[in-house]
């Protein structure tokens, strides 16, 4: 039976080792960026994709083997995976609130995926009652035991947010299938799409079953073998050309890796060996120094989805997928978790209000599968319909991430550590921890205050309040009030450490100084060379309209003016929206809902220059001819389609 006293009711369960442990109690949200979009999964985003489920056959693949349906099998192979994120997304959203609609999903979603099983716990719709495949005959592209790791995602979800045990019935049945077709010492198989490693651990942790720990490990050290042969794109795409311990950049499908980099963190925080946490620093350090792109986007190659050689970073071929921005989030969380540094969760933040937000309408039912950071001519690579976002995919992967990521955002904040409380994410909440509350009030991202304030006496020796104070403040001035009195604060390892402040009725007033950064690229970087771009706090903005030919000034860029209104008053803006279009279906304007939730749009003075009558390449370039304009900069996850955009401009002053 699962051990509850031992979980936290968030993805990431209580850890034997690490620094940090995820918070005991659920945070409560109630206003905010964070609460908008909590509002916006349940009601808009989740119901989409329950029709979408419907509409594309993935529910009828499952009715098909239970003699339910006779419709053919549809999808991808891993069709099932997108039930299973769907179901996880409504299992914490139904912790959080009650929705009939989203029950119904899951209750009956659940009793279809009983029916489903096969005697032996075997669970896999592309390959039941089918002629022309049968089970665990393709390891590398089958995605078995991807679909079963997000099976046991979800049945985790479910139990810890509504004590719903069914599905994790259900995962353990099929798991203790999997370590007995593969769990031997001699067993050498292990699946081409990680993620089932840190699924294995989190079952662990949640049941204390030792068999899915052990099969978790076996799969990380059997990775490297040669096992998945002579596979599509070689080896090096699936991660498979070296032992996975001894890799030391990343490399290969970018989702693929880095689920993987969290199945090894995770297998770290239960294990404790050292071995794991050493590769991992030296992978992630690789990532944020060579192949990051500025919006926390990975992967810049279209043909396998992958890594490129260091520094290359394309802003129009960048693949920059929205499942890698999730990936991202969810190893930076754990890696956090298992050192407690702050860098780790500065790239958490910038996955998160850049790429990961980038991938869903503001609406909410449309969504982006990659995120380049310049669009020219409207259109999306291999397709001829305007670059913007889609209602759904064949390959519809990344929406039901998308659901499962904003459903349980709120565990991602704060995390305990031995002698207090860390604030790593600022939004408005309630935590708990050791005994104290803590009140969060801030309209982060878009303006730096955070007014924190503390009920009750947490327990001896945990009264430290550890403050966040992401990389992005630099060189500027962070204030800091303590009950109304102004303290220098001291910033130490992107910290801020107030001792004895979990008690009773302290307040603290935090300033970050969220400003207009210029960024430039690091000069390897060939593909943007020469140009600048901007950041505002942790957001990154990008250039709409016609853009192609568009040049600015560093000076021009820093006196950026706000176009309009940002932080809490964006928040009421977007509420007063909702009200004058409530009962109407989808208002016309929807897609401004969200607007200055990241952040104000903004103009800046700018150049466009006139290159139609320019030769392609000449022995001298005089100065173009040029007219001055008002450029908009909006947030980087803004951008719908419809025009030409880029992140990096062109600078008369690089």
């Amino acid at each position: 039976m699962p051990e509850t006293d031992a979980t936290a009711p968030s993805p990431v369960g209580l850890t034997r080792h690490g620094l940090r442990r995820p918070l005991r109690s659920s945070p409560v949200i109630e206003r905010g960026l964070v609460h908008e979009w909590h509002r916006r999964n349940r009601q808009v985003t989740l119901p989409h994709g329950i029709r979408m489920l419907e509409e594309y056959g993935n529910l009828d693949n499952l009715r098909r083997v239970t003699g339910e349906s006779d419709a053919e099998f549809r999808g991808m192979l891993f069709a099932d995976s997108d039930i299973y994120k769907t179901l996880e997304a409504a299992a914490w959203e139904l912790g959080r609130e009650e929705d009939a609609d989203s029950r119904e999903f899951f209750d009956r979603t659940v009793a279809l995926i009983e029916r489903a099983q096969q005697d032996d716990g075997y669970l896999d719709s592309a390959y039941l009652r089918r002629d022309d495949r049968r089970p665990w005959s393709d390891f590398a592209q089958g995605h078995e035991l991807y679909c079963l790791g997000h099976l046991v995602q979800a049945a985790v979800g479910a139990h810890r947010a509504i004590g719903d045990d069914r599905l994790l019935r259900i995962a353990e049945r099929f798991v203790d299938h999997a370590v007995a077709r593969l769990g031997a010492d001699d067993a050498v198989e292990y699946c081409g799409h990680p993620l089932i490693e840190a699924a294995l651990v989190e079952l662990h942790r949640t049941t204390g079953a030792e068999a899915p720990l052990a099969l978790a490990d076996a799969f990380v050290r059997r990775r490297g073998s040669g096992f998945l042969g002579g596979v599509m794109f070689g080896a090096e795409y699936y991660q498979d050309e070296q032992p996975a311990l001894q890799a030391t950049r990343m490399r290969g499908h970018a989702v693929r890796a880095l689920y993987l980099n969290q199945g090894i963190t995770d297998l770290y925080l239960e294990t404790g060996d050292p071995e794991m946490l050493d590769v991992m620093r030296t992978q992630w350090d690789d990532l944020v120094s060579r192949r990051m792109y500025v919006t926390g986007g990975t992967g810049a190659r279209h043909e396998d989805e992958a890594f490129g050689e260091a520094f290359e970073l394309p802003p129009d071929r960048a693949y920059a997928e929205t499942c890698a921005g999730v990936a991202l989030f969810g190893w930076a969380w754990r890696m956090y978790l298992a050192t407690g540094e702050a860098g780790f969760m500065d790239a958490a933040e910038t996955a998160l209000y850049n790429v990961v937000a980038a991938g869903i309408s503001t609406h909410g039912d449309s969504f982006t599968y990659v995120n380049p950071l310049q669009v020219r001519d409207e259109r999306p690579y291999g397709g001829q319909a305007p670059a913007a976002r889609r209602r759904w995919f064949s390959c519809a992967c990344c929406p039901p991430n998308l659901m499962r990521t904003f459903a349980t955002l709120e565990h991602h904040l704060a995390a305990e550590r031995a002698d207090g409380l860390d604030i790593v994410l600022y939004a408005s909440a309630t935590l708990h921890a050791h005994g104290a509350s803590v009140t969060i009030d801030t309209a982060y991202p878009a303006d730096g205050r955070a007014r924190i304030s503390v009920q009750g006496d947490a327990d001896d020796g945990c009264r430290r309040l550890a403050l966040r104070v992401p990389e992005w403040v630099s060189g500027r001035e962070v204030r800091l009030l303590r009950n109304g009195e102004a303290v220098d604060p001291v910033i130490d390892g992107g910290w801020i450490v107030l001792e004895d402040a979990l008690v009773d009725g302290t307040e603290i007033d935090l300033q970050l100084p969220v400003e207009i950064d210029i960024i430039h690229p690091h000069p390897r970087i060939d593909a943007v060379r020469g140009t600048v771009a901007v950041r505002r706090g942790p957001v990154v903005y990008c250039a709409v309209g016609e853009v192609d030919d568009l040049e600015v000034g560093t000076d021009a860029l820093a006196e950026a003016s706000v176009a309009e209104p940002v932080g809490a008053a964006a928040v009421g803006a977007a509420g007063a929206r909702r009200a004058e279009g409530a009962g109407a279906g989808r208002a016309e304007g929807a897609e401004d809902e969200g607007r200055g939730l990241l952040g104000p749009r903004l103009t800046v003075a700018a150049r466009r220059l006139h290159t139609d009558r320019e030769a392609l390449y000449a022995r001298d370039r005089d100065g173009a001819a040029s007219e001055d304009f008002e450029a908009e900069l909006r947030p980087f996850a803004e951008f719908d389609g419809g025009t030409a955009m880029r992140v990096w401009m062109p600078s008369s002053t690089v």
